[in-house]
């Protein structure tokens, strides 16, 4: 049976039991809508319950399904996509799930397939609050449970009696949202330091609205759908858009190139030619007019009648010729030529796969880049809220008398100051942007949405020598040895070559042995015609030579190829051991900077929390009266410093670690003499 009818019946299984509940369900009624033999349904299923526990295995949570994300970032717009598609799962299921649930208890068999998708969801969706609570958004997770209890109840009850009461609920397409908002609203995420996450989207449109940055172009509009690229995509567009990369290949073609002209100098060499040649004056024909007797009538009288005088000062002559050669003796020149060749084309290779690398690490750290200034705008939007709130706060209290006009005066300077921050954020995203789709060849004012975030994940620091899991899920063993790396391995394939052009120059004085033939068909068409019509009338011309050929005069050209060949071995003798040197500096300041790139992740994240907290604690001493706003400012800018901090040191350390795997084959970023 084939995988569709399978799937056939299962479908026919689910519709039947979503209407008639498991008594109704006959294994004749579904057989009917499969339209397929009851036996058929019984030799795939063997019975009735089989089929039935596999169609509400369907009630399982999809492992695939997009999950909230693992750092969260726009907690508002990351919830409402999740419970969106929560939603969606149970709405398309909703007639299973009412005969399962109907039926639990003649059916307790089902109740794990049943409480699969809630228990998970459920799971997930206590995890992403705790989440957002380490970020400072909600101030406390005590009632977390009973919140996500309620979001998923609401969800549950919603796809199940919406087509029954529709009046209950609000409209479908804004459902997700509106529930979204009254979940964070529980859980006090209105009054928390994190509220400037939940209103960056609104941030935007506030500052356009007050004279400040517009929009940008890389967000989502309800006309477009910008286009989406992970960075595995981006790795593997690097390849192929990469100008670097299609030079190192235009390289290993001539090196393969170079090889086979080399491979054939060993080979037998055939050449065939034709040719018709046309008398315009004939010496042979001149000599028979001059010396020929006009009163003489008799035939075959004399050489001017014979068949050779007639061949020789024939005016037209046809030509077949096939000659073949054989290099018999070369003195090692042909050996020594091969394997320069082939040393050639591996250095050509090696350098394809650096520059394969090489393209790799510029696209990731352009991609980071512009995750990283996503991130940069972000907390610059979320420290204008702030002061926003901030300024808000002092005016009320100038208002009821409890603050000075100085303290109004420096809110609404801070609050000013933030917005030129915010525009050169959006600056500067804007031009990691530009920066990222140059290299990848990508329509410069397209949208982009880029879809692999910046690990930030606090672990204990890793070996240089560990395997390294990178952002895009492949797991890389770094090799930092001097003899792994491209250059090094480049570099003696170049000593290799070198040193087959100096073998080949020092045994070019000694002699070569060629054996050569030559076959050929003469023809002698009569005037009027173009070539004879008989096999006999083209003679045949057929002779073997055997030459030995040995340079005894070349006006010094044989010294001088020697001196070139040895000086170009004597400086590729030399960028080997440069290369070797400075692999070896390379390899120790790669593992440096990873080491110190570890470490100053590390650090950031702890002055991050703390710098959290200190302005949880700043912003109620300011509201209780307990300090001024020049404390809640400094504290402020020392919560924006240290977020910023935190999102260069996760770059920086993505891109530590994807140099550190790509080591073996990165090209030396620099190569000095001592």
């Amino acid at each position: 049976m084939t995988e569709p009818t399978r799937q056939q019946i299962l479908d026919a299984a689910a519709k039947v039991y979503a209407e008639l509940g498991f008594r109704g369900a006959t294994t004749r009624r579904i057989a009917e809508v499969a339209g397929v033999n009851e036996v058929t349904l019984f030799r795939t299923f063997g019975s009735k319950a089989n089929l039935i526990d596999e169609v509400i295995r369907s009630c399982h949570r999809d492992p695939d399904a997009a999950s909230l994300p693992a750092e969260p970032a726009e907690p508002e717009a990351e919830l409402t996509r999740w419970v969106a598609e929560t939603h969606r799962f149970m709405l398309d299921r909703r007639g299973l799930i009412r005969s399962a649930v109907a039926e639990l208890h003649e059916h307790p068999e089902h109740s794990n397939e049943v409480a699969d998708h809630p228990t998970v969801s459920f799971r997930e969706l206590r995890a992403y609050v705790d989440r957002v609570h380490r970020t400072g958004a909600i101030p406390d997770v005590a009632n977390a449970n009973a919140a996500c209890t309620m979001l998923l109840g609401t969800l549950f009850s919603d796809a199940l009696h919406r087509d029954v009461m529709p009046s209950m609920f609000p409209p479908a397409p804004d459902a997700p949202r509106t529930y979204v908002r009254l979940f964070l609203r529980a859980l006090g995420a209105t009054a928390a330091v994190g509220l400037a996450i939940l209103l960056i989207a609104a941030a935007p449109m506030r500052l356009a609205a007050q004279g400040g940055v517009a929009p940008t172009a890389t967000a989502p509009t309800a006309t477009s759908a910008p286009a989406t690229l992970s960075l595995l995509d981006a790795l593997r567009r690097a390849e192929q858009k990469s100008e670097g990369v299609a030079i190192a290949a235009a390289g290993v073609t001539r090196a393969k190139g170079v090889q086979q002209q080399a491979n054939s100098a060993r080979l037998p060499q055939a050449n065939g030619s034709i040719a018709y040649q046309r008398a315009i004056q004939n010496q042979f024909a001149s000599i028979s007019e001059r010396f020929s007797d006009p009163n003489d009538t008799t035939s075959g009288g004399g050489f001017t009648d014979s068949p050779i005088a007639r061949i020789f000062a024939a005016p037209n002559t046809a030509i077949f010729s096939l000659n073949v050669s054989q290099t018999l003796y070369s003195a090692g020149r042909i050996p020594a030529a091969r394997a320069g060749a082939a040393a050639g084309r591996t250095a050509a290779e090696i350098a394809y796969d650096a520059a394969k690398a090489q393209a790799v690490l510029e696209v990731a750290q352009a991609y980071f880049d512009a995750v990283a200034a996503d991130q940069f705008v972000a907390i610059a939007e979320s420290s204008l809220v702030l002061t926003d709130r901030a300024l808000a706060q002092v005016t009320l209290a100038r208002e009821v008398g409890t603050a000075a006009e100085f303290d109004l005066i420096r809110a609404q300077v801070a609050r000013d100051n933030q917005r030129p921050l915010v525009i050169q954020a959006a600056g500067a995203r804007t031009a990691a942007y530009l920066r990222l789709k140059q290299l990848l060849d990508l329509p410069l004012t397209g949208p982009l949405t880029l879809t692999t975030p910046i690990r930030d994940e606090v672990a204990a620091a890793a070996s240089p020598t560990a395997p390294i899991v990178l952002a895009d899920a492949r797991t890389v063993q770094p090799d930092t040895a001097v003899s792994a790396r491209a250059t090094v391995r480049q570099a003696e394939a170049q000593v290799r070559a070198q040193e087959g052009a100096l073998r080949a120059a020092k045994l070019a004085r000694l002699p070569a042995l060629q054996l050569s033939s030559t076959y050929q068909r003469f023809a002698y068409p009569p005037e009027g015609t173009f070539l004879p019509s008989a096999l006999d009338l083209y003679f045949p011309n057929w002779n073997v030579t055997l030459g030995l050929s040995v340079p005894v005069l070349t006006g010094g050209r044989l010294r001088g190829e020697r001196l070139v060949a040895e000086a170009n071995l004597t400086e590729a003798r030399e960028r080997l051991q440069q290369s070797r040197e400075g692999a070896s500096v390379d390899a120790l300041l790669t593992i440096s900077q990873y080491e110190q790139a570890q470490a100053a992740y590390a650090a950031s994240v702890g002055t991050d929390t703390q710098a959290q907290r200190a302005y949880a604690i700043a912003e109620v001493r300011f509201r209780e009266g307990l300090s001024t706003s020049l404390e809640l400012t400094q504290v402020r800018v020392q919560l924006e410093q240290a977020r910023l901090q935190r999102v260069t040191a996760a770059r920086d350390l993505e891109v530590a670690r994807l140099r550190l795997a790509l080591l073996k084959d990165l090209p030396l970023p620099l190569q000095g003499g001592r």
